[in-house]
């Protein structure tokens, strides 16, 4: 078979992207040679590649995320010094605290019964709700099994069911992921559910007391419900009203490890790592922690979390701090990475 003579765009964006990765360019032209490629030609369009002033630039801004990487690197060394748990605390934070010791110092904690007074601990039965709600229609996620990508394509999994219909799948199946009411479905459920909040007060006292500003959502859905590693945007409170939830947390220094490939997702299962395709997330220092009913998890932003439900669960997550959420005016890679 006569050797190529001609090298097109997908193959020199291949140079490009591997002498970034710094793959050095004798180990280039050799994957070239064995891929039907004349060697001269080859070894020219390789060093063609290394002189070119588009790569040149590209190569000056992998140096500066190489030194980021450094910081961020030594930032994980020293958490990994930790003991190795998320912090724990009884069911009272003074607020000031709370905002210095860890909204501020973007620290997990876990306020175990801190929510037991809630009303909703006690009413929200599959009784109790369905007497509420009744047979009005509301938007879930559904037939979440048949699409590796569901969290990311959630649109495409958008239904409307029968609430009491629902709530009846919820409390009565088998362990499954293929079917959830999630905070992607808040802005169709706002009014049907409205009547829920009143449940729900007091809020915590480092929250802004309105639900109505849609910064509080409902999360409900049976034993098995996954949501893939990924990381919010914002502050996240996380109220667990029924059920228990484990989540793996990974602190945001890690972000070099993760394998982040699309906005805010990670492509790593962390129940099933790959350490082939994934050599590099051994390095992430895994936090597990388990919430039950009336602990309230705070959860800082770009933290990044798995979250699998041990139970048929029910978790009100909220966003309306009295501090600092707002962190998307500098965020640029809601797509591929």
């Amino acid at each position: 078979m006569a050797d190529k003579l001609f090298i097109d765009a997908s193959w020199k964006r291949w140079i490009s992207e591997n002498l970034l990765r710094g793959g050095a360019p004798p180990e280039l032209t050799r994957v070239l040679v064995e891929n039907g490629f004349d060697e001269a030609l080859a070894r020219l369009e390789v060093d063609a590649a290394v002189e070119h002033p588009y790569v040149s630039a590209a190569m000056a801004v992998v140096r500066q995320l190489h030194k980021r990487d450094w910081v961020m690197h030594n930032t994980r060394l020293l958490r990994d010094t930790h003991d190795g748990s998320i912090a724990e605390w009884g069911p009272r934070l003074e607020p000031a605290k709370f905002f210095a010791d860890f909204y501020a110092l973007c620290r997990p904690v876990v306020l175990r019964g801190a929510a037991g007074n809630l009303p909703a601990i006690q009413r929200w039965t599959p009784e109790y709700l369905k007497e509420v709600i009744g047979d009005r229609e509301v938007e879930i996620q559904g037939d979440r099994s048949s699409d590796p990508r569901y969290e990311i394509q959630s649109d495409r999994h958008k239904q409307m069911w029968k609430f009491d219909a629902f709530v009846d799948r919820v409390f009565g199946s088998e362990a499954t992921n293929d079917f959830y009411m999630t905070a992607n479905n808040s802005n169709a459920n706002g009014q049907t559910l409205a009547a829920l909040w009143q449940d729900v007060r007091p809020v915590p006292d480092m929250l802004e007391g309105d639900e109505r500003s849609g910064r509080m959502f409902i999360w409900m859905g049976p034993e098995g419900t996954v949501t893939p590693l990924h990381h919010d945007l914002t502050n996240n409170l996380m109220i667990q009203i029924k059920g228990r939830k484990r989540l793996r947390l990974i602190a945001p220094e890690c972000l070099p490890v993760v394998y982040n490939d699309y906005h805010c997702y990670s492509q790593v299962d962390v129940e099933n790592v790959d350490r082939e395709r994934f050599p590099l997330f051994q390095m992430a220092k895994v936090y597990d922690v388990t919430i039950h009913p009336g602990d309230i998890l705070f959860l800082p932003v770009g933290w990044w979390h798995h979250v699998r439900g041990l139970d048929a669960t029910i978790t009100v997550t909220c966003t309306n701090f009295r501090g600092l959420n707002q962190f998307t005016n500098h965020y640029r890679t809601y797509g591929a990475i």
